[in-house]
């Protein structure tokens, strides 16, 4: 006997023998496998009979059969229960982690055309054997290239990425094109590969949720389940990326989702897990991004420490607004939208023939600056030199994150501050170098509101615990400051450029979720007053619910006539008037199908506190009521 390929089910073969009494009767246990053999297009399977004693044949469709079996396991993704999005949590943190390794080795390799670069570590020194008019020319043929492509075919490429995966939690359901990812990998490993002043975050955050996203469509989940996906697409980038896997969590619930729930935190970690481990596999193992000095704090260096929460509130703030100023700038320029990138990466090459260090990513510089390899004016004007060319690359138009330049703009600045303070105060301090780890999470947190990302990234990145409890005290304090002197941070100011309010939209979007039915009163006795009442009646009626209004429905009929105003039967008296007579129709109404946004835009501008619900079909038929106070105290509920 050959054995089957895969076993048959046979409780779902039947004998197709007319003389057999078991003929077309599956389930008996009657039949037995013979025998199969490949045919074209499937396979051929014997089958006996063992009550008529008759061998019959089966044809298999293989395709149609594997088709029929991934459709069935697809099905049952479209309604996940944590398992299921566990389950994609992998799947997201393969591709994460497969993106970040092709998504490293795509910049090289830019950087090998334009430049003839090798290697992250020799850029440097490949670009300052070159001639100066190649340096000059390199990063605006680099803007020439992406600037046609953003304009005209994704506009979503532009600048760093995670506003755009911010709006999409927040405005869209989750929902990211799928053509964004491939289109933002390029588009930045041109204008990073070119020399531009740009990181990978933004765009391999754009990369992860843009596939999260893309898995969540395909599923046709819930617009929860797709935000959960997307944020686990972001966390697997950042964590394949930096070899951070708390930190991508960290940034996926503080940066993009603004939130944490149990639901999302499963499938984000485990995607950060698998994102690093496969990333790691693939890059061959990696020890941590810094290897910095050992850190030995002493007493004077806590107050040292409060003084450099205060600079980098500055510093951040500073890069923040000149990036949208800049932006500002290249906008006002007559020249097409296309062409502008090609403008900024000229003035960049222009710039970097002076300070070349500001160019590309500079994690090289950043190291010698953590190692206090670099004198006290280089460090300042790097700082500077690094803002001003992140805001020409981006600002014109560029593709990029803003992570990267804020490490290296951090890490001058504490290297400048630790420079300064141990000129105050030589040997009482930690040194330049601690202040220039400081400085990197600082900067950061200060730009972004992220405090918690800041910490925990720098942590992962230096491999040095003891850098935690350094940096959570300054960190803290330039982002109280920074968000005090201004509520935006450096990625919701790109939104609200474009009139979007990331908050306002999210507190719409909860309130847009939930149907009116879930949340309206539908106690008619309690609510309603009848044609026929009395004015004394319809007064306690008022009394109890203490509205101002209330829905009025005919005796007869039970259809609602109108509504009546407190103030209209107010002290009437029955002999002299009719309640009838102060029916008015409704100035708006709702159906249960309607959110509790549209409910509240509605009392707003009508200007009262309780609207009627009635039925979609007919209008004529009260279902319930809602009131102001009914969709604030839902609204406080699941917002706490």
């Amino acid at each position: 006997m050959t054995p089957p390929s895969e076993e048959p089910n046979l409780k779902m073969i039947s004998c197709p023998n007319l003389d057999c009494k078991d003929f077309r009767k599956s389930g008996m246990g009657n039949i037995s496998f013979v025998s199969e053999k490949e045919t074209t297009g499937g396979i051929t399977r014997e089958f006996k009979c063992h009550t008529c004693g008759e061998t019959f044949d089966k044809c298999i469709d293989l395709e149609r059969d594997f088709k029929g079996k991934m459709k069935v396991v697809l099905e049952s993704f479209k309604s996940p229960d944590l398992a299921r999005l566990s389950i994609l949590g992998v799947l997201i943190g393969l591709i994460g982690g497969l993106g970040a390794f092709l998504f490293h080795y795509l910049i090289l390799a830019f950087k090998y055309i334009f430049f003839g670069a090798t290697d992250t570590g020799t850029f440097l020194d490949t670009v300052l054997a070159l001639p100066w008019y190649q340096r000059l020319l390199i990063p605006a043929l680099g803007g020439l290239i992406i600037g046609p492509i953003i304009t005209y075919f994704v506009r979503e490429a532009r600048g760093h990425g995670v506003p755009e995966v911010m709006e999409g939690v927040a405005l869209r359901g989750g929902k990211i094109r799928a053509r964004v990812a491939p289109l933002k990998a390029l588009m930045s490993a041109i204008c990073i590969g070119s020399g531009g002043s740009a990181g990978r975050e933004g765009p391999i955050v754009q990369i992860g949720a843009s596939f999260g996203s893309s898995l969540g469509q395909f599923l046709d989940l819930e617009p929860d389940r797709i935000k959960t996906l997307l944020a686990a697409g972001a966390a697997a980038g950042i964590a394949g990326t930096f070899n951070a896997p708390l930190a991508g969590v960290v940034f996926s619930m503080e940066v993009i989702l603004r939130d944490i729930k149990k639901e999302s935190f499963a499938p984000i970690v485990i995607a950060a897990v698998v994102g690093t481990s496969f990333a790691n596999l693939l890059f061959g193992g990696r020890g941590p991004i810094f290897y910095i000095p050992s850190i030995n704090i002493g007493p004077w260096d806590v107050l040292f420490l409060i003084g450099i929460g205060f600079a980098a509130a500055g510093v951040g703030l500073l890069f923040s607004n000149s990036l949208y100023k800049v932006e500002h700038l290249f906008e006002k320029i007559p020249f097409p939208e296309a062409i502008r990138p090609a403008l900024g990466g000229l003035m960049l090459g222009a710039l970097a023939l002076s300070i070349p260090q500001v160019q590309a990513t500079g994690y090289p510089v950043m190291t010698a600056a953590l190692w206090n390899e670099l004198p006290f004016y280089l460090v300042l004007i790097l700082m500077f030199g690094k803002i001003l060319s992140t805001c020409l690359s981006l600002g014109s138009g560029g593709s990029g994150g803003i992570f990267a330049p804020s490490l290296f703009i951090g890490s001058m600045m504490g290297s400048t501050y630790g420079k300064v303070v141990d000129f105050i105060a030589p040997n009482l301090t930690a040194g330049p170098s601690t202040y220039a780890v400081v400085g990197m999470a600082a900067v950061f947190a200060a730009a972004s509101h992220a405090p918690l990302t800041a910490i925990v990234i720098l942590f992962e990145m230096t491999g040095d615990p003891g850098v935690i409890i350094l940096l959570m005290f300054p960190c803290i304090i330039c982002t109280v400051i920074a968000s005090h002197v201004q509520h935006r941070n450096i990625y919701t100011t790109k939104l609200l450029n474009r009139g979007i309010d990331i908050e306002a939209a999210e507190e719409k979007q909860k309130l847009r979720s939930i149907p009116v039915k879930n949340v309206m009163d539908t106690d008619l006795m309690r609510l309603v007053i009848y044609k026929k009442d009395t004015f004394k009646h319809a007064n306690k009626k008022f009394t109890k619910t203490h509205h101002t209004q209330l829905p009025v429905l005919d005796n007869d009929t039970g259809e609602f006539m109108g509504m009546i105003n407190y103030f209209d039967v107010l002290n009437r008296r029955e002999e002299l008037d009719r309640l009838v007579d102060f029916i008015s129709p409704p100035m708006a109404t709702v159906t249960e199908d309607d959110d509790l946004y549209h409910a509240f835009e509605l009392l707003g501008n009508i200007e009262v506190e309780f609207i009627p619900v009635v039925d979609k079909e007919n209008p004529d038929k009260l279902v319930g009521g809602i009131s102001r106070r009914d969709i604030l105290e839902e609204y406080y509920w699941i917002t706490e």
